[in-house]
C-alpha cells in the first residue's frame, strides 16, 4: 500500500490549493455532513446481531462523499469550492490519517488522483453509490481460486454483508468469534455467514486491536495484524468495482 507519508504529502498539495484561507472548518463540516449522510441511509436500528453489527460500522468518509457529490447534494456543493471531487478527497484523507484510520485514508487516495485532471466516469460513481447502498453485485468467486483461505473469507464476508470495508469486516470477524457474549441470540443470517467463512476453511478465534487469530483448515495459523486484512480488502474492493 501506498505510505501514509506520502497521501499527506499529496492530499496537503492539492487542499493548500483551495481559495479559503482555513481548510479546517471545511474538513469539519465535510465530514459532518458524511457522517449525517450515513445515519439517513442505514436507517433505523434493525434487530438481528449482523445486520446491528453493519448498522454500527459506519463505511468510508470517501464513499459516503462520492455518494453525495454523485447525487449533487446541495449541502456539499455549497461547502466544497467548484464542487470539486478530489480536492474534496485530499480533505477527508487528512482527516481519516487524523483519525488515524489508514484504509480510510486509503480509500480516499486512488480516486483523490485520478480525479484531479479527470472527471469522474458515470460507471464509476454509479458502483461506488451501489456499494454504499448495497445494491453492487460481488464478483463471482470459486473456491479453487488462486488466492488463499483467509482471502476467501473476506470475499464470502463481503459478498453477504455488502461491505467491503475494513471496520465492517472486522465488526462482523469479532462477531464470528463469539467475543462479544451481548450477542447470544441466534442469528440465521451469522450462522449462514459462518458455515460460509468455514466452507472457505476459515475459523476465526480471537480479535484484538492489532491481531486476528484463526484456525485454517482446522490447523493454527499465524495471527495476522488487522493492517493485512485492510490489505486484503482493498484487493478485494478493487474487483468490486472493475
Amino acid at each position: 500500500m501506498v505510505s501514509l507519508t506520502l497521501i499527506k504529502t499529496e492530499a496537503e498539495e492539492l487542499v493548500r490549493r483551495i481559495p479559503r484561507s482555513n481548510n479546517h472548518p471545511m474538513q469539519g463540516e465535510l465530514v459532518k455532513l458524511c457522517e449525517t449522510h450515513w445515519r439517513t441511509l442505514r436507517g433505523p436500528q434493525p434487530s438481528a446481531q449482523l445486520a446491528q453489527a453493519l448498522w454500527s460500522s459506519s463505511p468510508p468518509l470517501a464513499d459516503l462523499l462520492v455518494d453525495l457529490y454523485t447525487q449533487g447534494d446541495t449541502p456539499l456543493s455549497n461547502i466544497l469550492p467548484n464542487f470539486d471531487l478530489a480536492r474534496g478527497l485530499a480533505v477527508i484523507a487528512l482527516a481519516e490519517i487524523q483519525h488515524g484510520n489508514e484504509f480510510g485514508a486509503h480509500i480516499a487516495h486512488e480516486p483523490m488522483k485520478a480525479f484531479q485532471m479527470n472527471v469522474p466516469s458515470p460507471a464509476w460513481l454509479s458502483k461506488i453509490s451501489a456499494m454504499l447502498h448495497g445494491t453492487l453485485d460481488a464478483p463471482l468467486m470459486h473456491l479453487h481460486d488462486r488466492h488463499n483461505a483467509l482471502w476467501k473469507s473476506l470475499a464470502v464476508i463481503a459478498a453477504q454483508t455488502k461491505r467491503v470495508d475494513l471496520a465492517a469486516i472486522e465488526t462482523v470477524v469479532r462477531l464470528l468469534t463469539g467475543q462479544d457474549e451481548s450477542h447470544n441470540c441466534s442469528d440465521p443470517a451469522l450462522e449462514k455467514l459462518r458455515q460460509g467463512v468455514a466452507d472457505a476453511g476459515i475459523r476465526f478465534l480471537t480479535m484484538d486491536e492489532n491481531f486476528v487469530q484463526y484456525e485454517q483448515h482446522h490447523k493454527a495459523h499465524k495471527p495476522v495484524r488487522s493492517r493485512q486484512l485492510g490489505e486484503l480488502l482493498l484487493e478485494i474492493r478493487q474487483l468490486w468495482l472493475r
